[in-house]
C-alpha cells in the first residue's frame, strides 16, 4: 500500500475512533439523567431515571392527613409525569445536534462498532464504497 494512502487510512481511523469515542460519552450522560416530579404542592416527589425507571418515592406525612388514597394515587402519578418529562427534556438538551436522528435511542456499539479489523463489512454496512 502507498504510504500516503496509509496515512490517509489511519487519520481516518483516528477520526472515526475520536468520534466514536464522543458519542460513547454522550451516551453515558444520557444514561446518567434523572429528574424529580412533585405533586400535591411538593407533598409527594418521585424521582425517575434516564429510562423513566422509578428510583425514589418520597411522601410527606402530612400527606396521609390532607389527602384520601385516590387522590394520592393521582398525586403520584401526576409526580411521575413530571419527573419523566424532565427526563425526556434532559435527554433531547443532550442529544440535540450531537446526533442523527435515527441514531436517537440507538446502542452506539451496534451503530458503530469497535473493531475496525473487518472494514469491508463496515463499508458495505453503512454504503461507503464510492460509485
Amino acid at each position: 500500500m502507498r504510504e500516503e494512502w496509509q496515512a490517509h487510512i489511519d487519520e481516518l481511523l483516528e477520526r472515526y475512533k475520536e468520534q466514536r469515542q464522543q458519542l460513547k460519552d454522550l451516551q453515558e450522560r444520557i444514561e446518567s439523567v434523572g429528574a424529580t416530579g412533585e405533586a400535591a404542592d411538593g407533598m409527594v416527589k418521585v424521582t425517575v431515571g434516564a429510562q423513566g425507571q422509578l428510583t425514589n418515592v418520597e411522601l410527606d406525612p402530612r400527606v396521609y392527613r390532607k389527602l384520601a388514597s385516590e387522590e394520592l394515587a393521582e398525586a403520584v402519578l401526576a409526580a411521575s409525569q413530571d419527573a419523566f418529562r424532565k427526563v425526556g427534556e434532559q435527554r433531547r438538551e443532550a442529544m440535540a445536534g450531537a446526533v442523527p436522528e435515527e441514531m436517537l435511542g440507538g446502542d452506539v456499539d451496534k451503530l458503530l462498532p469497535a473493531d475496525l479489523t473487518n472494514i469491508d463489512a463496515v463499508i458495505q454496512r453503512y454504503g461507503l464504497r464510492g460509485k
